[in-house]
C-alpha cells in the first residue's frame, strides 16, 4: 500500500509517551535502519541429510543474502554485534561461530533466552546501541534445522553441519522467572495455557464451543492463505476451515479445542537474518536510501509470571501497554498502520492482541502466515515477520510487529517506516502495566470453587485429564484437574466455564 498522504509525521512521539530505556535526545548521535532482510529455508528432498546444513549454515547464508538485499556486501565487515535468538542448538556462543565463517574479528556478541519476543528485543539493542554511537552495524540472527536434527538422531547418524560450541561468553538478553518456568511444566505444555485463554475468551463472546472452534478455525484459515503465498512458510499447501478444526490421523488433538493445525510449529530448517547499520555507515557502504527500514520505537512489557495469578485470562494488560506505547510514541492509530503482524503460536494471542490494539480480526494480521504454518525457529518467528515486513515497508506504508513470549507473558510491538525517526526510542512501559495479581490458593486447598476456564489435555493414546483454572470466593486461584470421561466430555461438548465445583486437597476436582 502506498504512503498515505495524510498520514502524520510519525517522528513525533506522544507527549505522554514513557521514555524509559530511550536514550536522552542530546545522547542521540546516528539513526538506525534495517538496510538488508533475508529469509532461509532448507525443504526436505531426497537428498542425504547428513549434508544438510544446520543452524550456523542457515544463519551465515541469511547473513550473506541480508548484506546481498542491501546491495553492499561489504558492510558484512564493518559487523560490530552479532544477536543470535536461543535455540535447541549445541552452541553455547552461535554468534561467534557465525562470526569465524564470515571473516569477522573483535565482535561482540549476544544469545537470548528462548522467548518468542527475542529477535525484536535484539533489534531494539542495536538500534539504541547505534543511536547512542555505541555501535556501527550489527546483525540480528535466528535459525535452526530442527526437522533435520530430529530425523538424523532417529537414524543414528552424525550431522554433517558446523557443531562449534563458539569461543567465548556472549551476552546473555531476556529470560523469565523461574515461577514461570515451574509452571509451564506443570501444565504439561504452553498449548494448555493457551487453550485456557482460548475458553475464557469463548465464555467473554458469548460463544458455544463449537462456535469458538469454528471462530478460530476460519481465522487460521486467513492465516494458511498468507503461507500459501510466502515462499518461506514451511508448510504452503490449502487448508480448509473444517480440516484445522477437525482432529484427524494427521492433525490430531493436542489441547482442546487446538488440534496441531492451531499450535506452533517450530519443526523447520530456517533461518533469518537483519543488518542494522547506521545512516553514516549505510551512505559508505552504498545502500541506497530505498533500501532502508526504519524502525522507530521498540517496547516491551510483561504479564504476571505465573499464569495462575492473573486477574483475568482473556486479555493482557501488558500487551495492552506495550502496545499503546508504540502507537502513541509514533503519534498514529492503528487505522494509519498499513502493514501488521501480530505473533500467531496460537488462536487466543491472535484474538488477544488484535481486540486490545483495535484492529478487526478480519483485515489481514499476518505477513507470513504465522507460526502453525509459515513455522519459524524456536524464538525466531519475530525474526522471519521482520524480515518478511521489510521490504513491504520500503515499497509503502507503516508496518507493526507484534512478539510474544511464554504464556502471553512478555511482549514487544515495534512499528516500521520507510522514513526516519527523529530519534529511535526503546521503551520499558513496565511501569503502565497494571498487573492486578491475584494471590493462589495453597497446594492442598479443599472446598467449593467456580471454574473460569478449562481446557482437556491430550497425548498421542486421546485425552488424559481435563485442566481447570478455579477461582475461590475470595478471588484467590488454583489448579485442579480431573480423568473422569464425563467431564472430558462435558469439556468439548458444553463447555465447563462458569460451573460450580469441588476441589479435593491433591488438586483433583469434581463438578
Amino acid at each position: 500500500m502506498p504512503d498515505r498522504p495524510d498520514t502524520p509525521a510519525p517522528n513525533a512521539p506522544a507527549a505522554d509517551a514513557p521514555a524509559a530505556d530511550a536514550p536522552a535526545p542530546d545522547a542521540i548521535v546516528a539513526t538506525p535502519a534495517i538496510v538488508g532482510a533475508a529469509q532461509t529455508i532448507d525443504r526436505p528432498d531426497e537428498r542425504d541429510l547428513a549434508q544438510a546444513p544446520g543452524p550456523i549454515e542457515l544463519m551465515v547464508d541469511a547473513a550473506r543474502a541480508a548484506a546481498e538485499d542491501a546491495g553492499a556486501p561489504s558492510l558484512l565487515d564493518r559487523v560490530g554485534w552479532i544477536g543470535v535468538t536461543g535455540g535447541f542448538f549445541p552452541h553455547r556462543n552461535p554468534g561467534a561461530v557465525v562470526a569465524e565463517h564470515l571473516g569477522l574479528a573483535g565482535v561482540g556478541t549476544a544469545l537470548t533466552e528462548i522467548s518468542g519476543t527475542a529477535p525484536q528485543d535484539l533489534v531494539g539493542l542495536a538500534c539504541q546501541r547505534i543511536a547512542a554511537g555505541e555501535l556501527d552495524v550489527a546483525l540480528v540472527l535466528g535459525g535452526e534445522a530442527r526437522w533435520s536434527a530430529q530425523r538424523l538422531k532417529r537414524q543414528g547418524i552424525e550431522p554433517g553441519w558446523d557443531l562449534s560450541p563458539g569461543e567465548g561468553e556472549p551476552e546473555v538478553i531476556g529470560g523469565f522467572a523461574p515461577e514461570m518456568i515451574s509452571e509451564m511444566a506443570e501444565m504439561g505444555s504452553a498449548a494448555a495455557s493457551y487453550a485456557l485463554f482460548e475458553d475464557a475468551l469463548r465464555v467473554r463472546a458469548g460463544r458455544t464451543v463449537d462456535e469458538q472452534r469454528d471462530h478460530c478455525a476460519r481465522l487460521w484459515a486467513r492465516f494458511s492463505e498468507v503461507a500459501e503465498t510466502n515462499p518461506f512458510a514451511w508448510d504452503r499447501s490449502h487448508h480448509r476451515v473444517e480440516d484445522i478444526r477437525d482432529a484427524s490421523d494427521a492433525n490430531r488433538m493436542i489441547a482442546f479445542p487446538y488440534p496441531k493445525a492451531m499450535v506452533a510449529n517450530n519443526t523447520v530448517n530456517m533461518g533469518s537474518a537483519l543488518l542494522i547499520a547506521s545512516e553514516e555507515a549505510a551512505r559508505a557502504a552504498g545502500v541506497a536510501d530505498d533500501r532502508r527500514a526504519y524502525p522507530l520505537v521498540v517496547t516491551s512489557s510483561h504479564e504476571t509470571w505465573e499464569v495462575l495469578r492473573r486477574h483475568d485470562l482473556d486479555g493482557s494488560p501488558a500487551l495492552t501497554a506495550a502496545g499503546a506505547t508504540a502507537l502513541e510514541h509514533v503519534g498514529l492509530t492503528i487505522d494509519r498502520i498499513d502493514h501488521v503482524d501480530l505473533y500467531a503460536c496460537f488462536p487466543a494471542i491472535v484474538q488477544m492482541s488484535s481486540a486490545a490494539l483495535g484492529l478487526p480480526e478480519d483485515r489481514q494480521l499476518t505477513v507470513t502466515g504465522g507460526l502453525g504454518f509459515a513455522g519459524a525457529a524456536i524464538s525466531n518467528a519475530v525474526g522471519q515477520s521482520i524480515a518478511a515486513m521489510v521490504p513491504l515497508v520500503r515499497e509503502g506504508g507503516l508496518g507493526l510487529v507484534h512478539g510474544n513470549g511464554g504464556s502471553a507473558t512478555k511482549h514487544s510491538f515495534a512499528v516500521y517506516s520507510p522514513e526516519p525517526p527523529a530519534a529511535f526510542a526503546r521503551i520499558d512501559c513496565q511501569d503502565r502495566v497494571d498487573l492486578g495479581e491475584r494471590d493462589a490458593l495453597p497446594r492442598d486447598h479443599a472446598g467449593e470453587v467456580h471454574v473460569d476456564a478449562a481446557t482437556v489435555r491430550f497425548d498421542r493414546e486421546g485425552p488424559t485429564d481435563v485442566l481447570a483454572a478455579v477461582r475461590a470466593e475470595d478471588g484467590r486461584m488454583a489448579w485442579a484437574t480431573s480423568a473422569d470421561p464425563d467431564l472430558i466430555d462435558r469439556v468439548m461438548v458444553e463447555g465447563l466455564a462458569g460451573a460450580t465445583a469441588r476441589r479435593a486437597a491433591d488438586g483433583t476436582f469434581t463438578v
